[in-house]
């Protein structure tokens, strides 16, 4: 005898992660906000910065983008803006992925002239590299209708995004509560800063498909 029977996971897993999302959601959204104003000073205040003064063009385009992905970002996530106002959330989703587009493209051109030479380059070309990536992915998978991994693509995406949340926590910590020398400190955050945040978006699309109830 064969049976084909929805099988829901307990009760107590979905509000585990129900509270785990939500208090992700708010993290996500306060960090993000909190970064993007810091980082418009590029646009307010002249730089102190000799590096980053010779390529002044190039971070603004790349922050600009970086600060409209960080803005908008977090509201994709929304449930109830998706249910009510879905053609709000198309809107700022086209908003998102220009931003994204922008500051991926101006991020690589950074990533060719960062500081403390090629392990940094080849780390932020990366980062650059898979955001652009990942948000091309999540672009072409809503416009065939896919809806499941265009939400994929965007979580990975938005991981990416978040980079320069990590990167502004991780680099105080080694220089001033580790001691470590401004060398090794941005070399290692050049990897730091996405890498963990990759994992973690994996683990969450993971955590989400097997909280769906599967068919037996």
């Amino acid at each position: 005898m064969s049976q084909m029977a929805g099988v829901s996971p307990p009760q107590g897993t979905l509000a585990k992660a129900s509270r785990l999302t939500g208090f992700l959601r708010w993290a996500m959204l306060l960090s993000s906000l909190g970064v993007a104003f810091y980082a418009a000073r590029y646009f307010i205040l002249p730089t102190q910065d000799a590096h980053f003064a010779r390529y002044l063009l190039a971070l603004r385009f790349h922050v600009a983008g970086g600060i409209g992905a960080l803005v908008v970002g977090p509201w994709q996530f929304s449930q109830r803006l998706r249910a009510r106002a879905p053609n709000v959330h198309r809107w700022l989703g086209r908003f998102y992925l220009l931003s994204v587009a922008l500051g991926s493209l101006a991020g690589f051109a950074m990533a060719t002239v960062s500081e403390e030479g090629p392990a940094t380059h080849f780390g932020f070309a990366m980062l650059a590299a898979l955001w652009f990536f990942t948000g091309l992915q999540a672009y072409r998978r809503i416009r065939q209708g896919d809806i499941d991994a265009h939400r994929r693509w965007m979580t990975r995406n938005f991981a990416l995004s978040l980079a320069a949340v990590t990167l502004r926590n991780e680099l105080p910590l080694m220089l001033f509560a580790l001691h470590w020398s401004f060398h090794i400190s941005y070399i290692i955050i050049s990897w730091l800063c996405w890498i963990p945040n990759l994992l973690l978006a994996e683990w969450l699309i993971a955590r989400r498909i097997r909280a769906l109830p599967q068919a037996t």
